[in-house]
């Protein structure tokens, strides 16, 4: 338990100030205090001297007003020396636009005015070496980490090479992992789905909509010689590029865009760039995130959150762009003559909103793939029991058996799998309430 606990060693501080008095001053006022090992520096050339040579200084106190080299300058370079020091800045009224400045620049933990009080600058020196400490605890357990890593996974390599020499079952192990790979390739895949799934549950005005935008673009990606990853990553781009609305009010969701105010209107831009910050985390997500930021600039320019024009959007973009604006046209249109409708509607647009590089394509992969797209104009919920489940519909709500146990995951769509497993459940550890299900009106019908 001990080497959990922060180290009360004592913390090195160094005060920098060009004159001698105030540096005394400060020396006094941390005499009291035995864990602190003060050094003194009385202009920013000494003091960076002295950090060559001190690299464990914990704690930086320094006046902004020095001949040579301001505070804020000299701080700025202690922080390539010492990085883990934790700086402070002494600063006349002056001077506080510059500090606040130097804050945010990530120069400075705090700053203090001048002449100081006693009570606050001690309290922030204790601050800050508190802060020192945890800072280099988290270090010594990322090294224990890393150690404890290294060791098993030394462990792990001598474990695999007795493996390796005592079966005989080499081949099968290899198709074994292939198959996992697949399985997380598959599941990968499922996790897409279903997120487009939520974003459409979120905004029930376009049913299909993410799907129909994935699957023309897969098809215009498919046109245009797309390699198999550009194509995966494309697809999932069109399914997620409306993730950023999961964030948006029902307000907004449920009104026009020619209806919003200029506020709303910037809410509504703003979705796109949240859309990339949510799946920004994800590392496997960060260039469909790109496409998704950029699938409403225009090719004049003209478009948002960046107004980038031309070549500068991202090819998927602008494929995405395309595919987005004929399916919100399609669904306007009577199923009998909604594709040719469609495609005469943009007539104006190719040049404007749309670059014409990717028109052909376009209009090749809506004739592909109509007939396969889900045009609906209403989704609906319903709830129903286990034995009336059927393929396609949508779950609602995360179901769980009657003790808990989680089951499915809302957005999941059933399949006969699905279906089996629910009902085989429901015999063993049945549930008291009906399924709720989202399903297009014709399902109802």
């Amino acid at each position: 338990m001990n080497e959990m606990l922060i180290s009360e060693d004592e913390i090195k501080i160094l005060l920098v100030d060009d004159e001698v008095n105030i540096t005394k001053a400060l020396r006094r006022l941390l005499m009291d205090n035995d864990q602190y090992d003060v050094h003194i520096a009385n202009s920013g050339r000494d003091a960076l001297d002295l950090l060559a040579e001190e690299t464990d200084i914990g704690v930086i106190v320094s006046d902004q007003r020095m001949p040579e080299m301001t505070g804020v300058e000299f701080l700025s370079k202690a922080r390539d020396l010492v990085p883990d020091a934790v700086r402070i800045l002494l600063t006349g009224y002056a001077d506080i636009e510059a500090s606040i400045d130097a804050i945010n620049e990530g120069a400075v933990f705090r700053y203090l005015t001048k002449p100081w009080e006693d009570e606050p600058l001690l309290r922030a020196i204790s601050e800050a070496a508190c802060n020192y400490r945890l800072i280099a605890e988290n270090k010594r357990l990322n090294a224990l980490v890393l150690k404890q890593k290294e060791e098993l996974q030394e462990w792990n390599n001598r474990l695999k090479q007795r493996v390796l020499d005592q079966t005989s079952h080499i081949r099968n192990k290899s198709d074994d992992l292939a198959n996992v790979n697949l399985q997380l390739r598959n599941s990968f895949a499922e996790t897409i789905e279903s997120l487009a799934g939520l974003i459409e549950m979120r905004d029930r005005r376009a049913p299909g909509h993410s799907r129909n935008v994935a699957e023309l673009v897969t098809a215009m990606a498919e046109n245009m010689n797309f390699s198999v990853e550009e194509k995966s990553q494309i697809r999932s781009a069109g399914l997620l590029h409306d993730i950023g609305k999961i964030g948006m009010s029902d307000r907004l969701l449920e009104k026009s865009l020619q209806d919003y105010s200029s506020k709303e209107r910037q809410e509504y831009r703003n979705h796109v760039v949240r859309g990339q910050a949510a799946i920004d985390m994800v590392p496997a997500l960060r260039e469909i995130g790109v496409l998704i930021r950029h699938h409403h600039e225009r090719f004049d320019g003209r478009g948002f959150p960046d107004q980038l024009k031309g070549n500068a959007i991202p090819l998927g973009a602008r494929l995405i762009c395309a595919a987005d604006m004929f399916e919100r046209k399609l669904i306007q249109f009577p199923e009998s003559d909604a594709l040719t409708s469609a495609l005469t509607e943009l007539e104006c647009e190719w040049g404007k909103s749309l670059d014409p590089k990717v028109r052909l394509a376009l209009e090749e992969g809506a004739q592909q793939v109509y007939c396969s797209l889900d045009i609906s104009v209403e989704v609906l919920e319903a709830k129903v029991s286990p034995t009336e489940l059927e393929v396609g519909m949508q779950l609602g709500d995360d179901l769980y058996s009657g003790t808990g146990v989680l089951l499915l995951k809302q957005g999941t769509f059933f399949d006969e799998n699905a279906i089996a497993a629910v009902k085989r459940c429901f015999m063993i550890d049945p549930f008291e309430r009906d399924i709720r299900v989202l399903l297009k009106r014709t399902e109802l019908d």
